[in-house]
């Protein structure tokens, strides 16, 4: 351990700063290459010396975290990109003394396995409310197990460098699909289904499952080939047309389900075709030419056919069990997902403006925060994004955010009032999971901001007091 980071250790317990300390952060409120150390020095500082620490200081302060955040509301990464647990208890610690609590680091904390020296002494200081999971892990990962056998058995008879290229793109999918709605949509909705459920056989929910990791999985792949990203591989785009051939192929076995699954794949293909002509402007040299004329995103559906694979399973199933495609019922299910989908995108698309606006990309958020540039910046057409990175950030977080997290919050609402319309739900419980995942990560960010802007007012006047 190293010699800055004890002594940022014994300041938390003591209100005699070590005048050796605050001459060693730089003009951002950096004081070390370790970001651990960095948020134990800034808690221990605004425990026994607030009045150091001004609104503009605090404003450096958090801007810290959004250069570091995995996701809004964390958890974070380290300055070797590593979430590791010290840190993430640091800044909790810090923030909690701020009264910010945040459940993702809450739950990052519960599932830790070992604690250093160092996260039993932060932690004895802090004192979170964990969320708890709430879902039966081993019964998941069981059916995933399942789908997963499913695949190897379909490529079995594949060459050897398809099959092995199209299992690791599945294993990648679903390593990085934490809540389980990509393999598991199916098998919840027919949880949610209550009795009615029995009349869906295991083999068809395994199958489901199976359909939407190859739905995911290519959508994924053909997205960065859309956007022409670097992360674009050739050498794995066979695999996602082995995947689209097989999803098309389960979906179309019933000759009217597959009318519904091609419109839907129509409408999927036409809403990727208008982004990537209207949402797309030039970067140059780092300049981010802002365009005349923005895309309209109206109602939103051009966010959600293309995450629109994700009702199929589910739409297969209602009919399964007597409700046609046509029906109301069918409706309130696609309103139910639409909704819920359209805030996760707009979500994400919060957490990744930044790296959008470097590719170029005119997402949901990256459009409502170049109206709020083009109001407090109408004379400049391009943004740079260096040398004015800082003040784009600030409009984000002090202004856009609130925006997009309310219009998140908002098709929250809109999808859990489809959900109470599906009266042949006996346990709506596990779709329900899914909104309060999209809604819990929107009004996280929302509160945080707000407790900022809280925060920057009480520094505000005590200074002018």
């Amino acid at each position: 351990m190293n010699t800055l980071l004890i002594s940022s250790l014994k300041l938390l317990d003591t209100d005699k700063l070590n005048n050796e300390l605050l001459p060693q952060k730089n003009t951002n409120w950096l004081f070390s290459y370790d970001l651990a150390t960095n948020f134990i020095i800034i808690a221990a500082i605004f425990k026994h010396k607030p009045q150091i620490i001004s609104g503009q200081d605090l404003a450096k302060i958090l801007k810290i975290l959004t250069d570091h955040e995995v996701q809004a509301g964390g958890p974070y990464f380290n300055q070797d990109k590593q979430i590791d647990l010290t840190t993430n208890i640091a800044i909790a610690y810090f923030l909690s003394l701020n009264e910010v609590s945040l459940p993702n680091l809450g739950k990052l904390i519960k599932e830790a396995t070992t604690l250093s020296e160092v996260d039993k002494y932060l932690l004895s200081l802090f004192n979170q409310t964990i969320i708890p999971a709430g879902k039966d892990d081993s019964v998941d990962d069981l059916m995933i197990a399942k789908i997963v056998e499913v695949a190897r058995d379909r490529f079995k008879n594949l060459d050897d460098n398809l099959k092995t290229i199209a299992l690791e793109e599945i294993d990648r999918t679903l390593k990085k699909n934490k809540d389980k709605q990509m393999s598991l949509m199916a098998y919840y909705f027919r949880l949610a289904l209550g009795k009615n459920g029995t009349m869906i056989s295991d083999e068809f929910v395994t199958q489901a499952g199976l359909a939407n990791i190859f739905y995911w999985t290519a959508f994924i792949i053909y997205d960065d080939f859309w956007d022409e990203d670097d992360k674009a591989i050739p050498r794995i785009l066979p695999a996602a047309n082995l995947y689209a051939r097989h999803y098309t192929d389960f979906y179309s076995q019933d000759p009217e389900f597959r009318t519904f699954f091609h419109n839907l794949m129509d409408k999927l293909d036409a809403a990727n075709t208008w982004e990537t002509i209207y949402c797309r402007t030039k970067v140059i040299n780092s300049k981010f030419i802002i365009p005349d004329q923005l895309p309209e995103y109206g109602n939103y559906d051009w966010k959600f056919y293309p995450a629109s694979g994700q009702i199929l399973g589910p739409m297969a199933m209602l009919t399964k069990v007597g409700y046609d495609l046509e029906s109301k019922e069918a409706t309130d299910l696609t309103n139910y997902f639409r909704n819920y989908l359209i805030a996760m995108q707009i979500n994400d698309d919060a957490h990744d403006y930044i790296e959008d606006m470097e590719r170029g990309h005119l997402s949901t958020v990256v459009v409502m925060l170049l109206k709020d540039w083009k109001i407090k910046y109408p004379e400049q057409k391009e943004i740079d994004l260096v040398s004015d990175l800082k003040k784009l950030q600030e409009l984000f977080w002090f202004k856009t955010i609130k925006t997009a997290c309310e219009l998140a919050v908002n098709y929250t609402a809109k999808s859990r009032e489809a959900l109470v319309k599906l009266h042949f739900l006996e346990n709506p419980t596990p779709l329900a999971h899914f909104i309060d995942i999209a809604e819990n990560v929107a009004k996280t960010a929302l509160d945080e901001q707000q407790k900022s802007l809280d925060f920057l007012d009480r520094w505000t006047n005590d200074n002018q007091i």
